[in-house]
This record gives C-alpha cells, structure tokens and sequence, in this order.
C-alpha cells in the first residue's frame, strides 16, 4: 500500500571529495524511479555524468548550488536554491556544485541501475 522511510535512518554512502548519497529508493522500494538525497558541504561537486536513459529531477531541500548543464555546444549554469526543482533529459552532461552546505533530493526516472556515464 505504501512505504516509509527516515532520512536519518537510511544509510550514508560518502564519496571521496565529494556529497553523502542517501539512497531512499532502495529502502522504499521504488519501482519505477530512483530517489535519492544527496548531501553536500560547501565546494563539494558531484561526478560530472549524463544519464544513458534517466531524466533526472532536483529540489533542493537545504543551500545553494551551481548546476552546470552542457550539450553539444552549449553550456548553461542554473543557480538553484531553496524550494527550486530542475529537470535535466538524459543527454545533457551535468554536475552539480554547493555553493554552501545542502541537500538536494534527486529523483531518477525511469529506475535503471548504473544509468549514469561519467566523462573519460
């Protein structure tokens, strides 16, 4: 019928350098997206990507972030701040950069695994 989960009690994955991800889809079971939460300290970025079929929406929930957002020849930086809800299709490189500490909640669709393709 549904299902309900803590952020604070969904587990923390910390990348090197980088934001704490909060994988709420997997505690939620999702179907057919794949919520996250992704925490950031001021400077952090996440890895530059694109997604190979996933649009991806994102709300910031807490800060201040820089999007960058490029495709074939155009590069475009979105300022995003609180209550500001994004969405990305899957072609476009992008990354996001805290401007000061954050959280954005991420939703991908549909729910693919490994979507994202990082640049080489």
């Amino acid at each position: 019928m549904y299902t309900k989960v803590s952020l604070e009690n969904a587990e923390a994955r910390e990348f090197e350098d980088g934001p704490t991800l909060r994988s709420i889809g997997y505690d939620l079971q999702a179907e057919r997206m794949r919520p996250a939460v992704w925490e950031y300290e001021a400077g952090e970025e996440n890895a530059y990507h694109r997604q190979d079929e996933q649009e991806e929406l994102y709300v910031v929930l807490e800060g201040r972030f820089d999007v960058t957002i490029e495709r074939d020849d155009d590069r475009s930086v979105v300022e995003l701040g609180r209550d500001d809800c994004l969405l990305v299709p899957p072609e476009p490189w992008r990354q996001l950069a805290a401007r000061e500490d954050g959280t954005v909640l991420v939703v991908g669709a549909p729910n693919v695994k490994d979507d994202g393709i990082l640049e080489e």
